[in-house]
């Protein structure tokens, strides 16, 4: 005889043993979020979501099976869902949400909790900061942070061996008396080898490309060798998500992933997704040092890098990651401007130091690229024509001018709540961008110099891509 209790463990266990997590992705597209009406490169650009595959390996490894729905490869309306929804039995249905596509989500997670109201919905990502319009638009469980803990124990509370009042990291709404109760955060991992790597074979890599990177070959796939960020800039929410908190992977760790998507998957190209790739030059040079002796055939890579990441000899650092495969940098300055890099808690000594950088990719034949945000706290012509120059002298192959979006939980959202940050409006922002961004590409020598990368480099692309090309996207192409 078993007590009330032990048969109410035992009848969840039975009801869930069989049943699969189902994870899912949504398309960014031109009808949702913040660039509502805006042309987007949803074509030209197809990247594995690695939170999901990161979280759906974290259920695997306990037994819990998964499906994973990634929109942007397998085009699915709010309708089709529901129907899948309603064939399957599902643990749970776990939403991944960013500030882009959080509308798309809140509408979703409407329609699907009034079709299928018995369903569990779980929403995770960088998006939980609106944790509240989630609730209230039906969602029953938030992940705030990293998840690959907070998931797991989620399905022991739907299996009834855990209260939901015990599960850091989470926050959820009481459905008897409507309560939001917000549990203490998650301490973050802090033995990044100890998770499982991504479920890579949930996905079909043969489906994903990133179009935008000039470099790329397909197969592709994306990987992170470490987490967080130490640094404060006061546009970016990053402080409050990792606590200026930065962690690594061992190279072992990341070689064996890396051998594991050559060698099963066939990867001929990486991106390296790091908030900030190679702050300890040490990894760096063991990183690449064991990459060359790897000797693959054909693995190419890029990073994100901070303009002073490379500080010991970055000449040195350059010339390795080159012979280890890398072929494009990719460098958030934001600004050239030493008095807004100084609002923004930058370093003024980063233009400098970041001309020096690109002028040795130059030499070696990498790839650079600059991004920049228009709209910071002292903008104004002066600053943007700086901005301008800059990159007339330092010569990256590319560049990225965007308009200030105002993240959640960032040091300038919240100075800024209700004040303007500079003269110019959102629209003129976005003119100005355009503005810049047309500018350095219709310069003949610009373009002149991109068209001979790719002709050395991947001359493959121009007929990959020509099935995107139409008029639209010619218009917006910088």
């Amino acid at each position: 005889r078993k007590s009330y209790g032990q048969q109410k463990i035992l009848q969840g266990y039975i009801k869930y043993m069989m049943a699969k997590a189902l994870l899912i992705s949504l398309a960014t597209d031109s009808t949702s979020g913040p660039d509502k009406g805006r042309f987007l490169f949803k074509d030209l650009q197809r990247r594995p979501l690695l939170g999901l595959l990161y979280i759906s390996s974290a259920l695997e490894s306990r037994g819990i099976k998964c499906e994973l729905l990634d929109q942007s490869v397998s085009d699915f309306s709010i309708d089709r869902l529901i129907d899948r929804v309603k064939e399957n039995r599902h643990i749970f249905v776990g939403f991944y949400s960013q500030l882009v596509i959080k509308d798309k989500v809140n509408e979703y997670i409407r329609t699907l909790k009034v079709a299928c109201p018995e369903s569990t919905i779980v929403v995770g990502g960088p998006g939980f900061l609106y944790y509240k319009e989630f609730l209230n638009n039906g969602c029953d469980i938030v992940c705030r942070g990293e998840g690959e803990s907070t998931i797991v124990e989620i399905v022991d509370h739907l299996k009834g061996n855990r209260r939901l009042n015990e599960i850091d990291g989470i926050v959820y709404r009481n459905r008897k008396t409507g309560a939001i109760f917000y549990n203490k955060d998650r301490t973050l991992v802090k033995n990044l080898d100890s998770l499982p790597f991504p479920a890579w074979n949930s996905v079909n890599l043969d489906l994903y490309y990133d179009y935008s990177i000039l470099p790329m070959k397909r197969p592709f796939a994306v990987i992170i060798t470490s987490r967080g960020c130490p640094f404060k800039c006061s546009f970016c929410s990053g402080p409050y998500f990792w606590n200026n908190v930065y962690r690594t992977r061992s190279v072992e760790n990341v070689l064996k992933e890396i051998d594991l998507l050559v060698s099963k998957h066939g990867i001929r190209y990486l991106l390296f997704q790091d908030d900030v790739f190679g702050l300890d030059n040490n990894w760096l040079r063991d990183f690449c040092l064991s990459l060359i002796n790897k000797r693959y055939k054909d693995l190419h890579w890029m990073c994100i890098l901070h303009p002073l990441a490379l500080k010991q000899d970055p000449c040195g650092l350059i010339g390795l990651m080159k012979k280890a495969g890398c072929d494009l940098f990719v460098f958030g300055l934001q600004s050239a401007n030493t008095s807004i890099l100084e609002k923004i808690c930058r370093h003024p000594c980063e233009p400098e130091t970041l001309k020096g950088i690109i002028k040795i990719a130059n030499k070696l034949g990498i790839m650079s690229s600059v991004d920049f945000i228009l709209g910071l706290p002292g903008e104004n012509k002066d600053t943007i024509r700086e901005n301008m120059d800059f990159v007339l002298k330092a010569r990256p192959y590319l560049v990225n001018f965007h308009a200030l979006r105002l993240e959640p939980a960032s040091k300038l959202s919240e100075t800024y709540k209700d004040k303007k940050i500079c003269k110019f409006s959102g629209n003129e922002l976005i003119r100005l961008c355009q503005m810049a961004n047309q500018k350095f590409y219709l310069r003949p020598q610009n373009a002149i110099r991109i068209l001979a990368f790719i002709l050395k480099k991947n001359p493959a692309l121009f007929f990959k891509t020509a099935r995107f090309c139409n008029h639209k996207m010619l218009s917006e192409l910088s």
